[in-house]
């Protein structure tokens, strides 16, 4: 794709996200219509691009989205607006990476590499870098999502000293997973807001509470975390004189991001809109002020600018899948489906919560591991399952598919951060999602329970 064509469809994009948010706060039915529109070239322009294994799900989605439009006999502008009807998610993945651009433009991240280094040479070998791999995965994750594995795996081999590679990578995968427990900058966390109505505030402290009881089986995992073949990777012991006299303080860093989370509160509460529209809207106002604030506004903008050439390219594969996945999710809200889906899992369950919560755990992590992405499945168990029905709050529900979207992504070979820790460490992501799945299979029954514990307890 040349320069011009990709400027063009990037422009795209973000005028698409742009409308969509417009019409968050003024609901005019042209808006919808024209950001559906758009939703549907940029799912037909991405397609010819696209890995072979997005296209085996998406076609079947559209297919079968067809098929189910055409027995209901809709009008033609419910199937247009179909294709707009996740242009939420591509929202968010759009605009919250404009945080990261920011943050390497200033200087933050070489100031974080430089402060660890430091670290580093003051211990005298005696620093702890797998510990260090995921306090800062786990941080810099609940913002910077995939991207940060790839960043604190640079900032970790380039500082710090004595780790054997794989088990570093596993170690930043199972943080990663962490922050899809609780942060509002993940695109699972916006998607359940969204699907069950509830805010972030009702929700967020229980999925940090269910992220902790993680963190906890992961550190009792951690011994028994070694591979047959594994590299030590041995950094020598000379601080990088880097230009440090011309690098942003980190407590400025600390500053960035508390300030950024105190925003999406405090916005939450303010706007008529949910967590996710404000984190898309902080995703791009927040950065353009630092730069303004910082006098690196016109740095930041030719950035910008390269993100909007770039940005089709990098999210060519999601464009298509939550597109496809959102017109699907449509179409079944046109059936039974989901009234048939519940009775089924409330039979086999026979009423006990518990059981409930396995089975919907279970179902989407089986799915996952054949490369159905995990946004189809909460779409379809989410549009499908009523809280009313299995006599739970609608907090329930949207805390369990966070649980089940989580562990789906940490044991399905052909999920983003198993494929981001395949590249990273050079070894199979089949193998990297069998190592992972005892301790998925723990997760699974103990954070089940655990949120069956808050229903009994009346928490939510």
């Amino acid at each position: 794709m040349g320069i011009k064509w990709n400027t063009i469809i990037g422009s795209a994009c973000f005028l698409t996200v742009a409308l969509y948010l417009i019409s968050v706060f003024y609901p005019i039915w042209l808006l919808k219509v024209a950001y559906s529109l758009l939703a549907a070239i940029l799912l037909f322009s991405a397609l010819p691009f696209v890995r072979k294994t997005s296209i085996i799900i998406t076609i079947p989605l559209l297919v079968i989205g067809l098929v189910i439009f055409f027995q209901a006999e809709a009008d033609a502008t419910s199937f247009l607006l179909a294709f707009g009807y996740n242009i939420n998610l591509l929202s968010l993945f759009l605009l919250v990476p404009l945080i990261g651009v920011f943050l390497s433009l200033a200087g933050f991240l070489t100031t974080l590499k430089v402060h660890i280094e430091q670290l580093e040479m003051e211990d005298n070998n005696k620093s702890h870098p797998y510990r260090l791999g995921f306090l800062l995965t786990a941080t810099m994750g609940a913002v910077l999502n995939l991207g940060s594995m790839v960043l604190v795996h640079r900032i970790i081999e380039g500082s710090m000293a004595n780790f054997f590679r794989k088990k570093m990578v596993m170690v930043l995968l199972r943080a990663f997973g962490f922050c899809m427990f609780w942060s509002p900058y993940f695109v699972n966390v916006g998607l359940v807001l969204v699907l069950f109505d509830v805010s972030w505030s009702s929700i967020g402290l229980y999925g940090l509470i269910i992220g902790m009881v993680y963190v906890l089986i992961s550190l009792f995992y951690f011994p028994k975390l070694n591979f047959a073949t594994d590299e030590i990777h041995l950094q020598p012991k000379e601080l990088k004189k880097e230009v440090e006299q011309h690098l942003p303080p980190l407590r400025i860093l600390f500053i960035f991001g508390a300030g950024l989370f105190l925003c999406s509160f405090i916005l939450e509460t303010l706007l008529p809109v949910n967590m996710l529209s404000v984190v898309s809207l902080l995703g791009f106002f927040y950065p353009l002020v630092w730069a303004i604030v910082s006098k690196q506004f016109r740095e930041y903008t030719r950035e910008f600018f390269a993100y909007v050439n770039q940005c089709f390219t990098r999210l060519k594969n999601e464009i298509v899948i939550f597109i496809s996945a959102g017109f699907f999710g449509a179409a079944l809200s046109l059936t039974e489906i989901g009234t048939q889906v519940s009775q089924t899992i409330l039979t086999i369950s026979q009423g006990y919560i518990y059981v409930m919560t396995l089975i919907v755990i279970s179902f989407a992590i089986i799915l996952s591991i054949f490369g159905i992405h995990p946004v189809v499945i909460v779409i379809g168990i989410g549009s499908a399952l009523s809280p009313q029905l299995f006599l739970v709050s609608s907090e329930f529900m949207a805390i369990l598919l966070l649980i089940a979207w989580t562990l789906a992504t940490q044991v399905s070979p052909f999920s983003g951060s198993v494929l981001m820790a395949s590249g990273l460490m050079n070894f199979s992501s089949i193998e990297i999602a069998k190592k992972n799945s005892q301790f998925v299979l723990v997760c699974m029954f103990v954070l089940a329970f655990f949120l069956y514990l808050f229903h009994w307890l009346k928490l939510i």
